[in-house]
């Protein structure tokens, strides 16, 4: 009994013992095993018995596991000890129903005789039992087993104590659970979740401070970035572009401090560089997109190549951390259309930042409200004249502004995305005018320009071919144009982007031929229709014969592969016979006419073939 067994000196001395250990300032996974492990040997002299252990339920409440047991004979120990509820159902349902249960004899009660032998701690030295279940949310979560060698009787008192040190070690581990999941809510506000590193917010905190402690002393915020890294996400997916994301964090670490680095964008991080020398800085950021873009980016058996940029806000006292971030984002945001820019905001920035900002917003409005118009360029035989087809080109007929050039809104409409439904719309109204030529027995050939973002994609090529059906238009006459920069990302993604579109009956052409490093590519890999030869290379051909033999060659690659040719911006009549005796099959350009409405492109069509008709 626990009145012969205990003096109340030592039971003020545990009892206190015990309230020290549930007040106790920090609570950590070890510091409460370490408290438990204290409890039993507690219990174990409160009480007198041989053994104290506490057990933890799993999950699914099906079994219950031995987490530490102490006897006075072998101290501390781990007994591997695992029951199962079908061994003892109404051991488990008491604990979840009852208080306190106390077993005089083990061997013979009906809830635990089959356990006693093989699942106690001592096993056959057990006689008596005292059980008390830890509570939390309502539900036992696991139980403090007391066990005697020797028959006992167990009073209130002893009941008192063991039930009052499972509410003890519940506290305990309500503060665990309660501190994990403050942990757990504080790195959700303050840590990226997909790569680890500092959030904005973390960054402007850290940064704040380290401001603080270096006063006098400029430093710089340095924006990085993969360049064009939406065009990559369309075209292989969230996750994937993910681990791409995840593997230039890597490499970042393996230069920066991470505790001066944060993800702020999809694949953008900011970098605290802790001086202001706009030398060094850019020497700095050179060395950073070197070391992101040095190799491929294996993912799923593609190697996808990264551009970077970088962009630099000097530390300035009247600016803030966090407009500091702002800046180095209004740098980049006028450089979206660039690739491999190093570049420092300037105050200047702020204003064009400004009105681009209003620019996209009468945007957004005037795709909403209609101000979009469809011109068209013709384009000719360059052997016979005769009218073949048209280029369709949006115009943004602004109330205020009037007609913006497509050079001040296209590059904004890509970089927001409003591009796709612009050239959605541009489709739609496409097919309509083609529909309308096609029933009145001309026969013309319609083609678009296809951004790369758009043509990269989600079910462009099922969006576009539907169209086409439901406004009853032959996909064999239109021809989508993209540049040839488009393939550079993903050359595999981007073959079976052009099967597709065959498959479908369009054609697809390459625009500006010529201009780019990867061009010849495009001829040996891409299953495409037809090549625009770039203007700059038609702009010489009658003063430079270097330009006629560049223009000569890729007429006559292209004729070996069988693929249509076409020359843009041709201006005179000079050009014209050049490029006829090269050998290029269709022509556009002044010459024959800039791009019109459409009421005055009937016009142009009526004269025009009159004057061929009567040549």
């Amino acid at each position: 009994m626990i009145e012969n067994n205990f003096s109340n000196r030592v039971y003020r001395k545990h009892q206190e013992k015990l309230f020290a250990l549930v007040r106790m300032p920090i609570v950590t996974e070890e510091t409460v095993q370490e408290a438990i492990l204290y409890m039993c040997e507690i219990v174990a002299d409160m009480l007198a018995v041989d053994t104290v252990s506490i057990w933890h339920f799993d999950t699914s409440h099906r079994s219950i596991s031995c987490q530490v047991a102490y006897s006075h004979e072998s101290g501390t120990h781990h007994p591997k000890l695992t029951v199962h509820r079908e061994l003892a159902p109404d051991y488990f349902d008491a604990l979840q129903t009852e208080r306190i249960l106390s077993f005089e004899d083990v061997r013979s009660h009906p809830w635990v005789k089959d356990l006693y032998k093989e699942y106690f701690v001592e096993g056959k030295r057990v006689y008596s039992m005292l059980d008390a279940p830890i509570y939390a949310n309502n539900r036992a979560t696991g139980v403090i087993c007391c066990e005697t060698f020797l028959p006992r009787k167990w009073n209130y008192l002893e009941e008192l104590i063991v039930s009052t040190l499972a509410d003890f070690i519940a506290i305990l581990y309500f503060r665990l659970d309660r501190q994990l999941v403050d942990e757990r809510i504080h790195q959700l506000a303050y840590t990226d979740e997909l790569t680890g590193l500092m959030n904005k917010y973390a960054f402007v905190e850290e940064v704040d401070q380290l401001r603080q402690q270096a006063r006098g002393f400029l430093g710089a915020v340095l924006y990085i970035r993969a360049d064009d890294f939406r065009s990559i996400e369309d075209a292989i997916g969230t996750e994937t572009s993910n681990l791409i994301v995840k593997e230039m964090a890597k490499r970042l670490r393996a230069v920066i401090d991470e505790s001066r680095m944060a993800r702020t964008s999809q694949s953008g991080f900011v970098i605290w560089v802790p001086y202001g020398e706009r030398r060094k800085i850019r020497s700095f950021a050179e060395h950073l997109c070197e070391q992101v873009t040095r190799a491929p980016y294996r993912v799923n058996e593609l190697d996808v190549v990264l551009t970077t940029s970088a962009f630099i806000s000097i530390e300035h006292e009247s600016r803030s951390t966090l407009d500091m971030i702002h800046t180095t984002r209004v740098v980049a945001g006028q450089s979206d259309e660039k690739r491999g820019v190093i570049k420092f905001f300037e105050e200047a920035m702020a204003q064009e930042a400004s009105e681009r900002l209003l620019l996209e917003m009468n945007l957004r409005t005037g795709v909403i409200s209609g101000q979009f118009e469809l011109y068209f360029q013709p384009k000719v035989n360059a052997s016979s004249g005769k009218l073949k087809g048209f280029e369709g080109l949006m115009r943004w007929n602004h109330p205020e502004r009037g007609l913006v050039p497509p050079l001040d809104f296209i590059p904004l409409a890509e970089s927001t995305g409003v591009i796709i439904d612009l050239e959605e719309w541009a489709f739609v109204t496409a097919c309509r005018q083609l529909k309308r030529w096609h029933e009145r027995g001309d026969r013309y050939e319609l083609a678009l320009n296809l951004s790369a973002r758009h043509f990269l994609s989600e079910r462009v090529v099922e969006k576009f071919a539907q169209i086409a059906r439901e406004e009853g238009v032959s996909t064999s006459y239109l021809t989508l144009e993209i540049t040839e920069s488009v393939g550079m990302e993903n050359q595999k993604h981007v073959i079976d982007r052009f099967v597709a579109f065959r498959e479908e009956g369009f054609s697809i052409s390459i625009d500006d031929f010529g201009t780019g490093f990867s061009a010849f590519v495009y001829l040996k890999h891409y299953p495409i229709h037809e090549i625009k030869i770039d203007r700059q290379f038609i702009q010489v051909t009658e003063n430079d014969p270097t330009g006629n033999v560049i223009v000569e060659s890729i007429v006559d690659l292209a004729r070996g592969l069988n693929l249509k040719t076409v020359c843009e911006g041709v201006e005179t009549p000079e050009q014209w016979n050049a490029l006829r005796e090269l050998g290029c099959d269709e022509m556009q350009g002044y010459y024959f006419s800039r791009p019109l409405p459409l009421e005055e492109l009937e016009e142009w069509i009526v004269d025009y073939t009159t004057q061929k008709r009567d040549a």
